[in-house]
């Protein structure tokens, strides 16, 4: 899969702990459903070598949050996605790299 190297830090919860504190959402079947909503992105995520690195169901099944915190350590915005394919938006991601 191709690198980025995006203006801000991307941090991932890769052990689930705030995950489980928080209760985030888990929905297998908003994950298995996401390839028949999208297929053609489905498909170029998968080409691209996107394979999720555990097989656990719980956390295969987590539907993301997306977390802008500041560099004080503020959350300036979050968004609970729908499903594997909803994600903040780029133009947000952009003008919070601006600061704005």
């Amino acid at each position: 899969m191709k690198k980025h190297n995006p203006p801000f830090i991307i941090l991932a919860d890769e052990q689930y702990t705030s995950f489980l504190e928080y209760e985030v959402q888990n929905s297998i079947l908003r994950v298995l459903l996401t390839p028949l909503r999208a297929p053609i992105t489905t498909l170029q995520a998968i080409l691209r070598g996107y394979i999720p690195k555990t097989l656990s169901l719980s956390k295969t099944s987590t539907i993301s949050v997306d977390v802008l915190i500041d560099e004080n350590g503020s959350v300036v915005r979050s968004h609970y996605c729908k499903d594997t394919l909803d994600y903040i938006s780029i133009d947000n991601l952009i003008k919070f790299s601006n600061g704005n």
